[in-house]
């Protein structure tokens, strides 16, 4: 069996493991639901990804809330402007490698503009799997909760309660750590101050 790493794989594990066709999409649709639950309206996480830009404009990612930072591989970090800063800075539409960027509705454009791939950090909400959208933080991070949420659902339908309820706990499970995972990543970067005199 392939490794779970997006949408294609996890579909094809759900069929696989319990050895009959299901409507993925509505297992995941679910799963993602509970998922939300779990972790709140507010909830947001910083994720990487690459952006492919074509005259210097790509669509906005899934889930995104804001930006946290854009960089060139050999050009380094963009600066974010408004867009009409940005159409300001060149009005000619020169393209080359990137040192502005800026958003607007459903868009990221670039100055100079920009043909190729570019790194975007930014804060998002889990965005739901799909044929159009094939991964997200959470099945890179930790896919066997995708699955074992999903596999709960399946039981569920066909009223195997005891093995759905098992299932959906190892899904929350694995969500808990995966939360001290990222605490301890957290503070691990912290420096700690203990209160006393100073020598």
């Amino acid at each position: 069996m392939a490794q779970i790493t997006d949408y294609d794989t996890l579909s094809a594990a759900i069929n696989s493991w319990d050895e009959r066709t299901h409507d993925v999409d509505e297992l995941i649709g679910l799963a993602e639901g509970e998922f939300r639950l779990y972790f709140g309206p507010n909830y947001t996480k910083e994720t990487t990804g690459t952006l492919t830009f074509t005259a210097g404009v790509a669509a906005i990612p899934a889930g995104y809330i804001r930006p946290v930072a854009m960089s060139h591989a050999t050009g380094g970090p963009l600066t974010q402007v408004s867009w009409d800063a940005l159409n300001t800075y060149n009005p000619m539409g020169l393209s080359g490698i990137p040192t502005l960027y800026a958003l607007s509705g459903s868009q990221i454009k670039t100055a100079p503009l920009h043909d190729g791939d570019l790194t975007f950090t930014y804060e998002g909400t889990l965005a739901g799997l799909s044929g159009s959208n094939a991964t997200n933080w959470l099945i890179t991070n930790a896919p066997q909760a995708y699955l074992s949420m999903c596999m709960s659902f399946a039981k569920a339908k066909f009223e195997d309660y005891p093995n759905a309820a098992l299932l959906k706990s190892a899904a929350f499970q694995t969500l808990g750590d995966l939360g001290i995972q990222s605490t301890v990543a957290q503070y691990g970067k912290a420096s700690m101050t203990i209160r006393g005199a100073t020598p």
